[in-house]
């Protein structure tokens, strides 16, 4: 992501979306969210789809012409709305998708990748991984999360569809931007701010979460004096924020368990987006210990924008 600098209502954050497609059933529902992104001042999309091809001793040839045709269609439903839109399939011997989207956004110069949770069961999920999970934790660039859901028909359970759990033309409605105040908590508020200066956006609300740490505190008025200080800070980002979003803008210092606060508050107030950082830790260390951004992506039913921590 580049560096927001002065004249930040003029900067295009993201001009350039990488979208991940495994051309599923849940492929139409995330090209159905892909012409709100003009709204994030989106102008170029790159469809990517990967296809692995198993081993299997002999040499042969692995026709990829049914991803193509779905791909052109789809660029050209794109084009129609106005994009500036490409496509590659990257497809190889156990071509592992994770690693080859991350890998395509930087060979085309994306600005952030969009990218499907496929509505697994959250179990499924946090003990297996999938390619939206993996890709959240190890892309340098922002990742933009849409959640779908499994709908099931109670007379036959068999059948069940893939719907969205809330577009993302609703996405910049009502930000909820969560921070603990850390070097890439202040990272993701540049993005917060520059929706808000481009006029994306006028309503947000700013969260911190005291953890159970803080519950620690046996003296009362300390503990009252910390969340004091958190409320200021709070205002301090609030400040930043031109005359009509300050007016539109609700604070919040809660405490207990982050991510189950970040959702909570995010339910309450209506949210229609979360931006939260990472924590830019190492992806083991992540996938056995969890984190908050990453509990978060699991949790929200409403899209999420995880911005990355820096990196050398």
């Amino acid at each position: 992501m580049q560096r927001l600098k002065t004249g930040i209502a003029m900067t295009k954050l993201f001009k350039h979306a990488l979208v991940a497609l495994d051309l599923s059933e849940a492929s139409d529902l995330i090209l159905e969210c892909v012409p709100h992104l003009s709204k994030f001042g989106t102008e170029k999309v790159t469809l990517v789809s990967v296809v692995p091809i198993p081993y299997s001793g002999e040499k042969a040839e692995f026709n990829t012409d049914k991803q193509r045709k779905q791909l052109k269609s789809y660029k050209k439903q794109l084009e129609e709305k106005g994009f500036e839109v490409r496509f590659e399939i990257r497809s190889g011997v156990h071509f592992y998708p994770p690693t080859e989207i991350i890998e395509q956004a930087e060979k085309s110069s994306a600005d952030y990748i969009v990218i499907a949770n496929r509505g697994h069961s959250k179990v499924q999920e946090l003990l297996m991984g999938s390619t939206a999970t993996e890709v959240l934790q190890r892309s340098p660039l922002p990742v933009y999360l849409i959640n779908v859901e499994v709908e099931w028909h109670d007379d036959d359970t068999e059948k069940r569809k893939l719907v969205l759990s809330r577009s993302a033309g609703e996405s910049l409605d009502h930000i909820l931007y969560a921070t603990d105040f850390s070097e890439n908590a202040a990272r993701a508020f540049e993005v917060v701010k520059y929706f808000e200066a481009n006029g994306y956006t006028r309503n947000v609300t700013l969260v911190h979460v005291q953890g159970h740490h803080y519950m620690a505190l046996s003296d009362p008025a300390t503990y009252d004096e910390v969340t004091r200080k958190n409320q200021e800070q709070l205002e301090k980002l609030r400040n930043q924020f031109t005359d009509s979003t300050r007016e539109h803008t609700d604070i919040i210092v809660t405490f207990g368990t982050p991510a189950k606060e970040i959702i909570q508050a995010s339910e309450e107030r209506g949210a229609t987006m979360i931006i939260i950082g990472s924590q830019g830790k190492g992806f083991v260390e992540k996938f056995f210990l969890g984190g908050v951004s990453n509990q978060v992506t699991r949790m929200s039913t409403i899209p999420v924008f995880l911005i990355p921590a820096e990196r050398a």
